[in-house]
């Protein structure tokens, strides 16, 4: 008797584990991971910042996107600045990248939208 009830017990134990891997499994197959082969790096040009507090607010919102990894500002903050994008493609897209840019409210401003990301 204690042989059946044992064997029952280890029964499903070993079911219990083989679930919880296969659902782990599936898991990790639904998101792509991050890796130096899938990210990609772009450099944009954005016009319309008057202090550096502008470089902050668009490094905050673009960082903040969903597959974006880091997002800095390059050089001394300028009229026309350069902002370095880490990001992963099967996430997120450049083109997704521009428009938060371009939608970021001013710093002097929240009603305006003075950022205009330029082609090239």
């Amino acid at each position: 008797m204690k042989s059946k009830y044992f064997s029952t017990l280890l029964l499903v134990f070993a079911l219990s584990i083989i679930g919880t891997v296969s659902c782990t499994a599936q898991t990790s197959k639904e998101q792509p991971q991050a890796t130096a082969q899938n990210l990609q790096t772009i450099k944009l040009k954005v016009s319309g910042i008057t202090c550096s507090g502008d470089c902050k607010d668009i490094q905050k919102v673009v960082s903040k996107m969903n597959g974006v990894t880091s997002c800095k500002q390059v050089g001394k903050p300028t009229a026309t600045s350069v902002f370095e994008v880490i990001f992963n493609p099967a996430i997120v897209t450049e083109k997704e990248i521009r428009k938060a840019v371009e939608d970021t409210p001013g710093c002097d401003n929240p009603d305006e939208k003075p950022y205009k990301v330029k082609q090239g």
